[in-house]
């Protein structure tokens, strides 16, 4: 175990490179929208799984507690946001005003996230030991419980799709 020194700029940068690859944004959308997943965690996770991390249920539950403020403003901002896109009529200066205000709010969650995941003890495995596929079980199966999606299918699927995005 042992304690991590993620930069918030370093997980943007990641967040940010994996959101944008093939089918990450709208697999990691329908999670947020239909599955109540916050997506800055199941980044987390991604980069957990890329860096041979395990994160386990009450450090994920630890994290996810952390984002909550800013989710809440979040999901707020987003329904104002969509509400104000110009397919619908409105002025696409305030539709883009709205969607960089959103980033913002991105950014402080993320730094909240990074905030709450340096303190935690996590294990780390070795190269060695990738073949196993335990990092990608165990972070995997704490994300799943965390957001209570080990009973739904379309979820579960969701997630496999999405972890199949990062590799």
């Amino acid at each position: 175990m042992q304690s991590l020194n993620l930069e918030p700029g370093v997980f943007w940068d990641y967040s940010v490179s994996r959101y944008t690859k093939g089918d990450m944004a709208p697999l990691a959308i329908l999670l947020q929208d239909n599955h109540n997943v916050n997506v800055n965690v199941l980044l987390l996770v991604g980069w957990c799984l890329e860096n041979n991390f395990i994160i386990n249920l009450p450090q994920l539950k630890a994290v996810i507690e952390a984002s909550s403020s800013v989710e809440e403003k979040l999901k707020v901002h987003r329904a104002k946001r969509k509400a104000a896109h110009p397919d619908k009529g409105a002025d696409p200066a305030v539709y883009a005003a709205l969607k960089a205000e959103e980033l913002e709010l991105e950014r402080q969650q993320q730094r909240d996230i990074v905030a709450a995941f340096n303190e935690q003890s996590v294990a780390h495995l070795g190269q060695a030991q990738l073949t196993t596929g335990s990092v990608f079980n165990a972070s995997v199966a704490a994300f799943i419980n965390a957001y209570g999606l080990r009973d739904n299918a379309e979820a579960r699927r969701l997630v496999s799709l999405v972890i199949k995005e990062l590799s």
